[in-house]
């Protein structure tokens, strides 16, 4: 009682161990318990190989006898209880993530410890802490002893040959949730981990007595296994993609998320890296990262099927590992290969295809948010600078932003892949020239197509954005605002026509400078800049100008013009002031004309006598007793150049 009470003591004052996130909880003490039965092993060993230095002249065979038995009847035989489906550690990793889940879907579980009530994680802990002693299924005693002749018995041959035909599964009745593979895939991982550093160790305590391979003895336990592996890994991040996106709140472009799977795919990467024997590390690696399989296959089979027969595929006999593009049969029986459902490339593509797929419908111009129909929603009689803007802005919101917001992500999402793929995947497949040279050009593959993507968003836009302008310029725009027969006309006032669409292009720049960067940007907007010019020339010639009017016409210009001088591309100044130029046309006396055609402008009579014959004064007004049809025809500049000589 007294020792008791010295222990409660001393396990009172020693500080608490930090507590653990839940989901790796279970991992930790599951690796313990192998850790204490690989400790028991080690100091067996040692024993035994001390035994066998003074018995046998020549250890060397007895000593590799011993560690092959030691290893196939007491590591194996723990391995099995471990990770294959129907053993102890695997139905305690079941119930602790079975566990954390239930209390995740229920917040109002009771997390306190109440012996009487235990609380699910409580009772997968317990469980967990039982584990020790079944994985040895018996104490644990040199290789020739009864004890690790009946751990055999009783787990080590029939288990193998259910590993083995399992191809390494780790379900037994159905493809388990996301979150119990990726605890399998890392408990697997412990193990491994465990394991060569147990052989190691072994390799050190028989090094001054003969010379035995125990790592690569135990490198022989684990093809069973790991069955088709990496196709477990490939299942994992199928269902972890499926989970996640059912938790999006809509198709639009994540950059969240698809950091989220290059995250997932860089700790399958260096799970691969581990437990992949040397000739198969690269291969094993890129099919993480791209891996393509034959599409009957993807389509029969689903994740399962198809992971088993990509694997086939790459890794069958006498298959190249040419970057897993041949499906050996396939082209025979007219199958196309497809991106395997798992690989991080076809996660991504299908992501950013969505996406842009949502963003361009959602792109798309009419009903509630068309600028008609905003200002009749908005409540606006009259148009105002205020109001404009605050329909614009909607509408650009609506329908314009969207789409540059998700190019701009599908920008951010290739730059994060590439810094991915050169800090992660590069290096990991660096070993094979093939299957770098296979992961590069899937790369570049979807880099080209999500640029095209982004061109097509970008385009499309700028489209969407045109439409709307010309809608606004010839549903707003009056002919009675550039003939006016009020002498009270405001000259400092831009129509309401020009108030809507120089408060689009402010809108369409605000959102612009916010999603969009460096070429992207640079490229948009001068677009738009390129068409807002065009179309301010085709909407000049729809009407009829009086001077005042033609006075109203070039305030209106002005206006476009400030504001396109503010997106910063060079060629606003000259287009616009080309534009201005040309307005003055309407605006001089018609005297005047000539000397402005033939001067600063430098136009072609007939280019000029467009825009002349859009003066309301056109028929009338003569100069030198000519029409300006006369004056400005071939004919009528010929008698004009000959009186004055």
């Amino acid at each position: 009682q007294q020792q008791q009470q010295q222990q409660q003591q001393q396990q009172q004052q020693q500080p608490l161990e930090p507590e653990l996130p839940e989901e790796c909880d279970i991992i930790v003490r599951l690796a313990k318990a192998l850790s204490s039965l690989y400790k028991e092993v080690h100091a067996s060993v040692k024993d035994d190989v001390a035994e066998a230095r003074e018995v046998f002249a020549a250890p060397e065979l007895v000593l590799e006898m011993f560690m092959q038995r030691l290893l196939e009847q007491n590591v194996q035989a723990a391995l099995e209880r471990l990770l294959l489906p129907a053993g102890p550690g695997m139905a305690a990793l079941a119930a602790s993530t079975n566990a954390i889940a239930a209390v995740a879907a229920a917040p109002s579980v009771d997390r306190t410890s109440n012996p009487a009530n235990p609380t699910l994680r409580e009772r997968a802990r317990e469980r967990a802490s039982s584990i020790a002693a079944s994985l040895s299924g018996a104490p644990a005693g040199s290789a020739g002893s009864g004890s690790a002749g009946g751990a055999a018995g009783s787990g080590g041959s029939s288990s193998s040959a259910g590993a083995a035909g399992s191809g390494g599964s780790f379900s037994a009745g159905g493809r388990p949730p996301a979150a119990l593979q990726r605890q399998q895939l890392r408990l697997l991982a412990e193990a491994y981990s465990k394991t060569q550093r147990l052989a190691l160790n072994l390799e050190r305590v028989v090094r001054g007595v003969a010379q035995v391979d125990v790592l690569s003895m135990a490198e022989g336990l684990w093809p069973a296994l790991l069955g088709s592996y990496p196709a477990q890994e490939l299942a994992w991040l199928q269902a972890a993609y499926q989970d996640e996106v059912q938790l999006l709140d809509s198709p639009e472009l994540n950059l969240n998320f698809c950091l989220k799977l290059m995250a997932w795919n860089a700790e399958a990467t260096a799970r691969a890296l581990k437990l992949s024997a040397p000739p198969q590390a690269a291969r094993n690696c890129r099919m993480l990262f791209h891996h393509l399989v034959a599409a009957a296959a993807a389509a029969a089979g689903g994740t399962t099927g198809a992971a088993a027969a990509g694997i086939s595929a790459d890794g069958g006999e006498g298959s190249t590992s040419g970057g897993g593009s041949g499906v050996p049969g396939a082209a025979g029986a007219g199958f196309a290969p497809t991106a395997h459902p798992g690989c991080l490339l076809e996660h991504l593509a299908r992501h950013i295809i969505g996406g842009v797929e949502f963003s361009l419908e959602m792109c798309s111009v009419g009903g509630g948010s068309s600028l008609g129909g905003l200002l009749s929603k908005m409540g606006f009689s009259s148009v105002s600078r205020a109001s404009a803007s605050q329909v614009a802005g909607a509408f650009v919101g609506d329908k314009i932003r969207k789409a540059l917001e998700a190019a701009h992500v599908a920008t951010q999402v290739m730059a994060a892949l590439q810094s991915h793929y050169s800090g992660t995947v590069a290096p990991a497949v660096s070993g094979s020239v093939a299957e770098l040279s296979s992961a590069s050009s899937a790369l570049l593959a979807l880099i080209r197509a999500s640029e095209d993507s982004i061109t097509a968003v970008l385009s499309k836009s700028v489209d969407t954005f045109m439409t709307q302008m010309e809608r606004v310029l010839t549903s707003e725009q009056r002919r009675s605002d550039f003939t006016p027969r009020d002498d009270t006309l405001s000259f400092d006032k831009p129509t309401a026509a020009c108030l809507l669409g120089t408060a689009l292009l402010a809108a369409l720049q605000d959102a612009a400078i916010a999603t969009l960067e460096g070429p992207n940007r640079q490229q948009f907007l001068a677009e738009v800049t390129c068409r807002s010019h065009q179309l301010l020339l085709a909407h000049m010639m729809r009407y009829t100008y009086s001077p005042a009017g033609a006075l109203k016409w070039k305030k209106d210009v002005n206006e476009y013009a400030e504001v396109l001088a503010s997106f910063g591309v060079p060629s606003a100044a000259e287009d616009m002031g080309h534009l201005l130029q040309l307005v003055n046309v309407l605006v001089v006396a018609p005297e005047s004309l000539l000397g402005l055609v033939n001067g600063s402008l430098r136009m072609a009579h007939r280019d000029a006598l467009q825009f002349i014959a859009l003066r309301e004064d056109f028929k009338t007004a003569k100069v030198d007793g000519k029409t300006l049809l006369q004056l400005f025809s071939a004919e009528g500049m010929e008698r004009h150049i000959g009186q004055q000589r």
